[in-house]
This record gives C-alpha cells, sequence and structure tokens, in this order.
C-alpha cells in the first residue's frame, strides 16, 4: 500500500493506493487529531503495509513524519525539487492539493526512495534549540539595528529592555546546548571529532549535528553536499555550435539551506587556516576563478572533511584529508 501525502500548515491532503490500484482521498488537520484520524483511515482500508512518501515542506511535515514511524510506516521524507521534476516527466498540467498527493504517491510506488529514518529525542531536542537560537540571533539584530537609528529616547528604553531580555534568552539557550551536549556521548565525540577540523567552531559543528544528524550514514560524501545544496549546477547545451547555452556554474542551492547558512563563515576562516580548503582555494584562484566559486568550493570541501571524520571517527589529519578527492 502507498500513501502519498501532500503537507500544509494546516492540513493534508492523502492519496491511499491500495493493492488492486484503487485509489482513496481524503484531507486532514495537520494536528494530532488528525494524525490518528489518519491511521484509523487507513486500517479501515486493510491495508497491512503502507510505505508512506511527503515532501521536505519547512518544518510542517515532521510530526507527521514521526507520528507514521511510530505507527510501524515505511516513511519517505524528500526534496520537493523531486517531486516537481516528477510531475513535470509525467505531462502533469494541473496543480492542487489532492492531484500533488496523487504525484507523490506515483513518485512512491515507481523512484522507490529510501526510507526515512528519525532522529532520536535528544536530536531533536538540540535541533529545536539551535533553532532557537538562530531566531533569537536575528531578532536580536534587527532589534540592534533599530536602536542605532532611534533617536526618541522612550523608543531608546524600550529597544534597550528587549535587548538585554533577548541577550538573557539566548545566554540561557546556549547553556542549554552546553548541558546536552555534555550528557550525551555521541553528541560529545560528534563535537571533537568535527572541530578537529580547522576552520569550524563549536557554534558551527553543533548546528551541524543537529541539522544533518545523519550524515555520517549517507553512501558517500558527494550525497552529503548534494543534500545540503553544495553540488555545482551546470547548465550547458548546444556544443559548439551557434545560440549554444553555456552557463557559468554555480552552487545548485536545492538543499538544506542552514547547512549552507552554517558552513559560510567557517569556509572563509578555513581558506585561511585550513592547509587542506586554502590548497583548494589557491588552486582555484589559479586558475582565474571568482570569489564566490571559490567560497562555495570551500564549503563543499569542509562538508566533505566533516562528513569523513564522522564516517570514520577520526579526527582531522591534514595528511588523510591531502589524498582525497577535491572538490572543483
Amino acid at each position: 500500500m502507498i500513501l502519498g501525502i501532500d503537507i500544509a500548515k494546516n492540513k493534508f491532503d492523502v492519496t491511499l493506493v491500495l493493492a488492486s490500484g484503487r485509489q482513496r482521498h481524503r484531507t486532514f488537520a495537520n494536528q494530532a487529531s488528525g494524525f490518528a484520524q489518519l491511521s484509523a483511515w487507513v486500517g479501515a482500508s486493510a491495508a497491512t503495509v503502507v510505505q508512506a512518501c511527503m515532501e521536505a515542506t519547512n518544518v510542517y511535515w515532521e510530526a507527521l513524519a514521526a507520528y507514521l514511524h511510530e505507527q510501524g510506516y515505511q516513511v519517505s521524507v524528500v526534496n520537493p525539487a523531486r517531486i516537481a521534476g516528477y510531475a513535470k516527466s509525467q505531462m502533469r498540467r494541473n496543480k492542487t492539493d489532492k492531484l500533488d498527493s496523487e504525484v507523490i504517491a506515483d513518485f512512491c510506488a515507481t523512484q522507490h526512495p529510501a526510507v526515512w529514518t528519525p532522529p532520536s529525542a535528544a536530536q531533536q531536542t538540540l535541533r529545536s534549540l539551535t533553532r532557537h537560537r538562530e531566531a533569537l540571533l536575528k531578532t536580536r539584530t534587527q532589534q540592534t539595528n533599530r536602536r542605532s537609528t532611534c533617536s526618541e529616547p522612550l523608543v531608546q528604553k524600550s529597544l534597550d529592555a528587549i535587548i538585554g531580555t533577548l541577550d538573557t534568552e539566548i545566554a540561557q539557550v546556549e547553556t542549554h546546548i552546553a548541558d546536552l551536549v555534555e550528557q550525551q556521548q555521541t553528541f560529545r565525540e560528534e563535537l571533537a571529532l568535527i572541530t578537529s577540523i580547522p576552520g569550524i567552531a563549536e557554534h558551527t559543528a553543533v548546528k551541524l549535528m543537529a541539522e544533518m544528524y545523519d550524515l555520517a550514514t549517507y553512501p558517500d560524501a558527494n550525497a552529503a553536499d548534494a543534500d545540503a545544496g553544495l553540488s555545482p549546477a551546470k547548465h550547458e547545451s548546444g556544443g559548439c555550435l551557434p545560440g549554444a547555452v553555456h552557463r557559468k556554474p554555480k552552487l545548485s542551492k536545492v538543499g538544506k539551506a542552514s547547512v549552507r547558512g552554517a558552513l559560510y563563515m567557517p569556509a572563509m576562516n578555513a581558506i585561511r587556516h585550513n592547509p587542506i580548503v586554502k590548497q583548494l582555494a589557491d588552486r582555484l584562484k589559479a586558475k582565474g576563478k571568482p570569489p564566490m566559486v571559490i567560497i562555495g568550493a570551500a564549503m563543499r570541501k569542509l562538508l566533505h572533511l566533516v562528513y569523513g571524520v564522522l564516517k570514520h571517527k577520526t579526527p582531522f589529519d591534514p595528511q588523510w584529508a591531502r589524498s582525497t578527492p577535491s572538490p572543483t
């Protein structure tokens, strides 16, 4: 049995494909009561083995995916770009939530996406705390910018109070993160491995641990940078013929934006202080590559190094790293 799920903030539409090939459709609320209703509805269809497939849309999918996994479903969570591309390949001309759930079900049945592994309770907590810290920092920057341009004393006083409260909350969240990492042996080991890489500090390491908790299980480093949207995207067509298209390669950016954001400044730092990344940057610079291409390659190389130390459970070794392929 295949269950295609098109999920949104407040609801999700499903298509259940029975063994006979018949399809059934329903819409449920994206909350605990809707999850229970879905489970009862599927159970009433006498479905014994169900693979559920959904898109990784914002964070709206996370609670339902965890619930279905707990209920014994095989759950696949795929990049929305894969579903969009599949719909185009099927010449789908209409788009509704119901039809999208049909496309997802068909994609699941024909493409056999990998089964999703949910994060542990500790990994979920770490991810929530790191995301909350980022949101608080963003809000603090906004209020600080307002304070710098404000001349009204009463507003200045209010903004100072808000910024002070945010500073307190940020400090508390960082304490919670540090305590959680200290309490979990796996987190302590991963943190030590990742921070052994020159250019990656503790905050970045924890962010990678939270957002790519299953990094060591990827089949290879290229799969990891593709999931983060760090793989190069080329656009060439027509060869040397008139009208041929030869666009400059760029990052695909089809993947986890949070990971790309976390690696940008560490890549800048690694270009100066990490011998492996510096060697890569110097080689690309000698070829005349523009700065952003070099930074993108450095970000990709850093993620490859993180994958390597976690996969092999071995701290960073410049001599070993020099023997691994470098992204170009």
